[in-house]
């Protein structure tokens, strides 16, 4: 299997597979740029989607591209598969997983590396089998197609909140990763006429664990990279902390009383500010 990256996001930006005049744009405007062949493109411009992003694939490589297929147990994305197999493709973004009898298909095709999306409420009742795949490294999830396949007439509250059903969804998601050893990423917010639902989206999801958060358009990237980095109040106190415990069991530090899995939240904390630091360094 390619290895994927080791830090996939935080910000991930969707791109319409048949607009190649923005792929570039959206390379430089995100860390990881998701070149769309399913819901982002119309089905007659479909084929045409495939052949443009295989062709840049071939042409620039796929450092920092990650691909959404077709729905992977379809034809249509299995013949994604392929071609992109061809054009020396790494990561594949796999569009409303239901199993691991879909994933098997892909991985029967392409030696890629996968993000396995769960968008139904069958994908979330094998959530935990899908997200133990070999192939799979990072998982994320789609609240408006599992709302729409539960029949829910909206998504959140008035107050701009996820419905409990969905936010139940997003829980088990992050259980699944973390049994699984895998990275967990959130879904887009779709209300772009309200900046504080993202704002609120973004900060709860990486209090939450979630390692990073897809995009639609470029203005929420540094949104999103705001709230994933730690702030400096965090790293700062994380070091003093990881200084203290040098030696010691649990301790007392700044009024809180400190062991191993107090230590380990702080290494992640460090490590992951010190990674959005190396990436976005000038």
């Amino acid at each position: 299997m390619t290895d994927a990256p080791p830090l996939i996001g935080p910000a991930l930006l969707f791109c319409p597979g048949d607009r190649p005049e923005r792929f570039d744009k959206a390379l430089a405007a995100a860390d990881v740029a998701v070149l769309d062949l399913e819901d982002g493109v119309a089905a007659a411009a479909k084929a045409r989607a495939r052949v443009l992003v295989a062709d840049y694939l071939l042409a620039r490589g796929p450092d920092r591209l990650a691909i959404r297929i077709n729905n992977p147990g379809s034809a249509a994305g299995q013949a994604d598969a392929a071609a992109l197999q061809a054009a020396g493709a790494q990561l594949l973004l796999l569009p409303k997983t239901e199993g691991p009898e879909e994933l098997d298909a892909i991985a029967g095709i392409t030696d890629c590396a996968f993000i396995a999306t769960v968008e139904t409420a069958r994908g979330f009742l094998a959530v935990n089998d899908i997200a133990a795949h070999a192939r799979v490294v990072a998982i994320s999830w789609g609240p408006y197609d599992l709302a729409a396949d539960l029949g829910m007439r909206t998504v959140r509250t008035a107050a701009g909140d996820l419905l409990p059903p969905l936010g139940h969804a997003r829980n088990g998601l992050i259980f699944a990763a973390a049994a699984a050893g895998k990275i967990a990423l959130d879904t887009v917010t779709s209300e772009l006429n309200d900046p504080a639902v993202l704002e609120r989206d973004a900060g709860e999801g990486a209090l939450l664990g979630f390692r990073g958060k897809f995009a639609i358009h470029p203005a929420q990237v540094p949104v999103i990279r705001k709230s994933y980095r730690p702030h400096r109040s965090e790293v700062e106190r994380s070091r003093r902390m990881l200084l203290a415990a040098a030696g010691r069991g649990a301790f007392l530090f700044e009024g809180e009383m400190v062991d191993e899995p107090m230590l380990r939240r702080a290494r992640r904390i460090i490590d992951t500010a010190e990674a959005a630091d190396a990436r976005h360094a000038p």
